[in-house]
């Protein structure tokens, strides 16, 4: 009975692990994520260029910042970043950010999965 309820317990647990590994992941968070490069940062306006073209992005006192699993402010951000913005569309166009997500490459070294890495 005990080792039953700790493959139990050991189960939720690697379950619980891995769904926080992937808690980041724009595409996870409350609402649909635009992704682009950040091609400019002045105040609280931000342009971003998207697979459809720049964006407009306008940050306030409320915007949340991560950068990987941790919070950060906005000077964490840089020209050339690769983001995720979450945030009302207006008719505009222009995005008003509830939260910036950095999307964070994958680190040096890390698996290759497409099999054509060679020795």
């Amino acid at each position: 009975m005990f080792v039953h309820k700790l493959k139990v317990s050991l189960a939720i647990t690697a379950l619980m692990s891995a769904s926080a590994l992937f808690a980041h992941d724009a595409k996870l968070h409350a609402g649909d994520a635009t992704e682009g490069q950040i091609v400019s940062i002045k105040g609280d306006n931000v342009v971003m260029k998207t697979a459809k073209g720049d964006v407009k992005v306008t940050l306030n006192k409320d915007t949340k910042y991560e950068m990987g699993e941790q919070a950060v402010d906005v000077n964490h951000f840089k020209k050339g970043d690769k983001v995720g913005v979450i945030g009302t569309k207006l008719a505009s166009g222009e995005i008003v950010a509830k939260e910036v997500l950095m999307i964070v490459p994958p680190a040096k070294g890390a698996a290759h999965t497409d099999g054509d890495h060679k020795h």
